[in-house]
């Protein structure tokens, strides 16, 4: 049956194709996903770019843009796991006695979904803000430690770090906090980034995939270790926590395959 709105349809065709390729599709990918002409997808390309629905990365692939990210975001809120990042962060905030953040990643990009101030917290990010100044964060170091070399060179070379870049650690330091994220499974900043806040982060995975990371932010740089090692217990058995309730979602995409 020939569709109604034929413009439409395309259009729909050409996000779904961005969602599922995840790390971004070529051109060429994309007209065959579609199945339009080259013509075609540039006339409905350009509409998409205009409008933010759709971006192009530093490697010159399409992603999903900061309107359809949006989207994706409020369909998300009436699915049980996004349901869940809010009492998860009040635990957390409460127990920690800090501010608790929610830090989504989708295409190479970090998106707060959502956050918990704390009354004697520090503010963080704001929620729904987008970002790649990957260098800057504990949850940007365990997207780092989770790509490939190549992916890794290139989140770097287009990282915007904006207001934030005096505090951008040298390569070496780097470097460093991505090993130690890639063998701890968490991300700590131990405070020696932005001025008196201690960042600590955890991953949380749909699959094998990293979804997401749970972090919180406190101010002072000096804690006794069995704190330190509370707040890192606190984050990992609600990062479990979560990711037990995407098991009936894995396992029905598995069988679905």
């Amino acid at each position: 049956m020939a569709a109604s709105a034929p413009g439409l349809s395309s259009g729909l065709r050409i996000m779904e194709a961005i969602v599922e390729s995840e790390s971004g599709i070529g051109f060429n990918q994309l007209k065959l996903a579609a199945d339009l002409s080259a013509a075609s997808l540039n006339r409905y390309l350009k509409v998409l770019l205009e409008e933010h629905y759709v971006e192009k990365d530093g490697n010159q692939q399409y992603v999903a843009g900061a309107r359809l990210l949006a989207l994706m975001q409020q369909a998300e809120h009436h699915h049980g796991l996004r349901g869940a990042s809010g009492p998860v962060l009040d635990r957390i905030s409460r127990e920690a006695g800090c501010t608790a953040l929610w830090i989504d990643f989708r295409h190479g990009r970090m998106i707060c979904r959502d956050k918990r101030v704390h009354p004697e917290g520090v503010a963080m990010q704001q929620t729904g803000e987008i970002r790649t100044d990957y260098p800057l964060h504990p949850w940007g170091f365990l997207l780092l430690a989770h790509v490939d070399e190549a992916t890794r060179r290139l989140y770097l070379e287009h990282a915007e770090d904006g207001a934030l870049a005096p505090y951008r650690p040298d390569a070496a330091a780097l470097d460093r906090y991505i090993a130690d994220a890639a063998e701890r499974g968490l991300a700590d900043d131990q405070g020696t980034i932005l001025p008196h806040i201690r960042r600590i982060a955890v991953p949380v995975y749909d699959g094998e995939r990293l979804a997401a990371a749970i972090a919180v932010g406190m101010p002072g740089t000096s804690f006794d270790a069995p704190f330190i090692r509370r707040i890192y217990d606190l984050l990992q058995d609600e990062a479990a926590q979560v990711m037990k309730l995407l098991q009936p979602a894995i396992q029905e995409r598995r069988g679905e395959a």
